[in-house]
């Protein structure tokens, strides 16, 4: 059913403030049959009907593009008068992974096709007395905020009246409303913990493995005071690494003298550990987290090799516990959707779950972004302004991926108007046959990054300057080619492949060194990188003997700056589009060592990078999608293992 024009956008005052908790409710009146809340907010939200908590999270949107839950409640609904309760955090701050608009609440509540209660100014609300709101306390840049819960404030407002509530506030806004497209996540049972270190009023406990979900605790004071809940991946300091360089990885509960039992169910934790401080002892029954995942179909895939088989069950792991809303970089530091990311994560998911929906719902989501220069922004959804710009051109790849696997047309011809003003904003900036560095005047603006590696990552200062990568216009030729290849899918007309060809050719002048047979990452400064190479063969800038040469030295000792595990698919598919037969031994090979020394090492999960959690200045993620890439690979060369 549709909205009707009697719900109207509330909120708990008309000043709202950063980092804010409302409480709403209502009631209804419930004779049978089928009943459902239409829901949506900026920026979270809890529900509960008859004080039973029945689902929370609100879609991660844009203001101009707002998604909203359909929500069966039937069954938590009595005859006669029901209760709706809504607690609505307000975050008012921008995020890598959140694009801020007014803060707002709008619901209506049907039964059999009648609207039974609806969000307006006579709905009840106030701020919320339990959650310190303005406390602002930043986990990460990409999480957002943390909080602090004071249980000692708790009243009973989600089952019975309680003072402080008052009429709403109207919200000036008319934004158009999209049902979420994708499905919620399912919660799971709370994991069983081990208390595996215990000094004072100090407690460390282990899930046993790494897990996506919400906290939960109970514990037992003898008076009020206040803890501390850490969370993170490993314990290679003694402790939970919860405090780095712009990152405090934890909580603050106040408990109550006697039982305080706390879930939060609007924030999720990507941990093994969980580790809690306490001013006074006290007694704690348990101290986990709830499981959240998106329901996927798990294809089953049996292997003789027993390595072979671990790899991959890790790897379908890692790829679960990436995606939630959206598909994520990783659940500890960041839960970003990023077009690179995403593409390694998109398209092993189209062998291990047949997944279509998420990826078709996703790249959609991606095209809903609003720069002024077409490019997508470095994290969907943000309005931070700052861009990858070869991550865009990743996105055109995911697209063309998409198309080919699902068979399914309708998302390429939705966003082909956003993809070609998107490859106009490069194909514009071509000087004298190739594209530059994007440079803005504006901070942070543009970061011309390709790799994790050393003349590869943005950060040198000739990054920063007008010049040449091969990097980006091995991309930019790869993204025109598949945007060919879209464009006649479509029956469009289309001469991106003829500037493509061109593309090529002076890629080769620019960037290739005849002496050393390989192509350079820069031109006029040198380097070179496994990556460029593989891209230069992938884009066709390399080809006969020159391509068979380079892949002679990619599967063989070098000294070649080497891919870092998200870009090593590139050079395995460089190696395989050469000669698969001949190469398809050495990526199984590599696969396998690469892999078994995370595995050798504990990992329950794949990691960002090889050196584990000392990579990223001892931030590096211990569960990380792009790093997936041995399901696709174990599929692709299957009759070779």
């Amino acid at each position: 059913m549709t909205w009707t024009n009697a719900s109207k956008w509330i909120w708990i005052n008309s000043e709202p403030q950063e980092d804010t908790y409302g409480e709403f409710v209502s009631s209804f009146e419930y004779t049978g049959g089928n009943a459902s809340v239409k829901l949506s907010v900026d920026s979270n939200y809890v529900l509960y009907v008859n004080g039973s908590f029945v689902t929370s999270e609100q879609y991660p949107d844009y203001p101009h593009y707002k998604v909203y839950d359909d929500i069966d409640i039937t069954k938590f609904c009595n005859a006669g008068t029901n209760r709706l309760a809504i607690l609505a955090w307000y975050y008012g701050r921008v995020f890598m992974t959140h694009y801020p608009g007014k803060a707002a609440l709008r619901f209506e509540v049907c039964c059999d096709g009648e609207t039974v209660a609806f969000s307006d100014e006579t709905t009840l609300s106030r701020l919320s007395t339990t959650y310190e709101n303005g406390l602002c306390h930043t986990l990460t840049p990409q999480l957002g905020f943390g909080y602090h819960y004071d249980a000692t404030k708790e009243d009973a407002w989600i089952y019975c009246d309680e003072p402080g509530f008052s009429k709403s506030f109207l919200v000036d806004q008319n934004l158009p409303l999209h049902k979420r497209a994708i499905k919620k996540t399912i919660i799971g049972k709370r994991t069983a913990t081990k208390l595996i270190k215990h000094d004072k009023n100090y407690y460390l406990y282990d899930i046993g493995y790494e897990e996506v979900g919400y906290l939960t605790l109970k514990v037992a004071s003898e008076s009020k005071q206040k803890i501390k809940v850490c969370f993170g991946e490993h314990i290679e300091d003694g402790m939970v690494r919860s405090t780095l360089p712009w990152r405090d990885f934890f909580f603050e509960i106040t408990v109550k003298e006697g039982t305080t039992e706390y879930t939060n169910y609007m924030r999720r934790l990507g941990c093994r550990y969980l580790e809690l401080h306490a001013e006074e002892p006290l007694e704690i029954e348990f101290l986990s987290v709830l499981p959240c995942a998106y329901p996927l179909n798990k294809i089953p895939k049996t292997f003789k090799n027993p390595l072979h088989q671990k790899i991959y069950d890790v790897a379908v792991r890692t790829l679960e516990l990436c995606l939630h809303d959206h598909y994520e970089d990783c659940p500890w530091r960041e839960q970003g959707l990023y077009a690179m990311d995403s593409r390694n994560q998109i398209i092993c998911g189209y062998y291990a779950f047949k997944e279509y929906a998420v990826p078709r719902d996703n790249l959609y989501l991606m095209s809903r972004g609003d720069r002024d220069d077409h490019l997508l922004s470095i994290c969907i959804p943000t309005s931070f302004d700052y861009a990858i710009p070869s991550f865009s051109l990743h996105y055109i790849t995911e697209i063309y991926e998409y198309t080919l696997h699902s068979g399914d047309l309708t998302l390429a011809k939705e966003v082909l108007p956003e993809l070609r003003l998107l490859i106009k904003s490069f194909t514009d900036r071509i000087e004298n046959g190739l594209i530059g560095n994007f440079i803005s005047d504006k901070s942070p603006g543009y970061w011309n990054f390709y790799e994790w590696r050393e003349g590869l990552n943005g950060y040198g200062e000739e990054d920063k300057k007008p010049g040449f990568s091969a990097a980006l216009n091995c991309l930019l030729s790869l993204a025109l080619q598949r945007l060919e290849k879209i464009c006649e899918l479509l029956g469009e007309e289309t001469t991106y492949g003829s500037i493509a060809e061109i593309l090529n050719s002076e890629i080769h002048k620019a960037f290739f060194d005849e002496k050393k047979g390989l192509y350079t990452n820069k031109a006029d400064i040198g380097g070179y990188s496994e990556l460029v190479n593989a891209l230069a063969i992938l884009c066709g800038a390399a080809t006969g003997e020159i391509a068979e040469n380079i892949c002679q030295m990619l599967a063989s000792d070098n000294d070649l700056t080497k891919v870092s595990l998200s870009m090593a698919c590139f050079k395995y598919d460089a190696l395989l589009q050469v000669n698969e037969a001949k190469y398809a031994p050495f990526v199984i090979s590599n696969l396998e060592t690469v892999y078994k020394k995370m595995l050798d090492a504990g990992a329950t999960s794949f990691w960002e990078d090889e050196e584990g959690a000392e990579a990223f200045a001892k931030a590096g993620s211990l569960c990380h999608g792009w790093s997936a890439m041995p399901v696709y690979f174990f599929h692709r060369l299957e009759q070779y293992l």
